[in-house]
């Protein structure tokens, strides 16, 4: 378990590198901010989902503890039940009349259908609680994947509000860029409005 751990954090780690290795994109700033919704939207209901998990792993852990102390229970009583057969077999053994007889037979049988009862219901136990068990450890494991997608959502929102950024700023420089290359025409019409050489032309 705990190296399966390391390898999930190493995972982590070494995916949240790479991501944040990748620089600031131009992108259309409509789109990106429709995913960055949707990918928030994704991530509150992966919350939910995960305290609904968190909820009920609580609730099959305390039926799993309260079943485990009544099969301690029963393992008390089973005791006392064969300890109980062991006096009653004895006593068998020096009784003589048929009444008596009788009476420790029924007592006997009614003791073996206790025991039986409660192995059975020991061994319905143990059934309960290994799909508890198993339902926990289905449970856990949806909680860790939601909170793995949560952090590659959050590197993606991440990465598009950069490249939002980066879009507008570049958009800034752009505008700037043809507002110069703009002023540039007035200057380029005088020059080649210019002739230095009228004679040329005739």
């Amino acid at each position: 378990m705990k190296k399966t751990s390391m390898i999930l954090v190493l995972m982590i780690l070494l995916s949240t590198v790479v991501f944040a290795q990748k620089a600031p994109e131009a992108v259309d700033i409509p789109t990106a901010q429709a995913e960055i919704d949707e990918l928030n939207a994704q991530n509150e209901q992966m919350v939910q989902e995960n305290e609904e998990y968190e909820q009920t792993n609580s609730t099959l852990q305390n039926e799993v503890e309260a079943m485990e102390a009544l099969k301690r229970d029963i393992s008390v009583t089973q005791g006392k039940i064969s300890s109980q057969a062991g006096e009653l077999y004895a006593i068998m053994q020096t009784v003589n009349d048929a009444e008596m007889k009788s009476r420790l037979n029924a007592q006997i049988s009614t003791n073996r259908a206790q025991r039986y009862a409660l192995e059975q219901k020991t061994a319905e136990l143990n059934g309960m609680i290994e799909e508890h068990n198993f339902a926990i450890e289905k449970n856990i494991r949806w909680i860790n994947r939601n909170i793995i997608q949560t952090k590659k959502n959050n590197r993606r929102i991440a990465h598009l509000n950069a490249s939002i950024a980066f879009t507008q700023t570049e958009g800034q420089g752009m505008d700037e860029a043809i507002n110069k290359s703009q002023g540039l025409q007035s200057e380029v019409d005088s020059l080649l409005n210019q002739n230095p050489a009228p004679s040329a032309a005739e």
